[in-house]
């Protein structure tokens, strides 16, 4: 995302982002102690490749369990709002959502999902 904000928003006299400097930017802000690890151990390969996607592709390979949409997609539609404050809830409910991405619900499915998932006395104020 942040690419392509830096895309949108550049003008004439800023310098365009290669996919090397991308993917190495990236790569340097991967914290995590077993992220950290992979992208030291595969820096000089990961470097060579030709586009982001196929980076991009290589993180979802490496740390995305199998399935993670479909998994993502049903604790989305499992998911209530419990004794969590109303705001925590709609958070945590929109997080959801977002791993699923916007090619698997769109903003009416997540509507719903507020709505009739939300706590009995509220659902029943609407």
């Amino acid at each position: 995302d942040g690419f392509a904000i830096h895309a949108s928003t550049k003008t004439d006299m800023t310098h365009t982002l290669d996919i090397t400097t991308q993917i190495h930017l990236t790569g340097t802000q991967l914290l995590e102690l077993t992220m950290a690890m992979w992208w030291s151990s595969g820096r000089k390969d990961f470097l060579k490749l030709p586009s982001w996607d196929l980076f991009e592709s290589k993180i979802k390979e490496r740390f995305m369990p199998k399935g993670y949409k479909m998994l993502a997609l049903w604790s989305l539609f499992l998911f209530e709002q419990g004794k969590l404050q109303f705001l925590d809830y709609a958070a945590a409910l929109a997080e959801a959502q977002n791993t699923v991405g916007i090619y698997c619900t769109v903003a009416y499915v997540y509507k719903c999902q507020l709505l009739f998932h939300s706590h009995p006395i509220l659902f029943c104020i609407m």
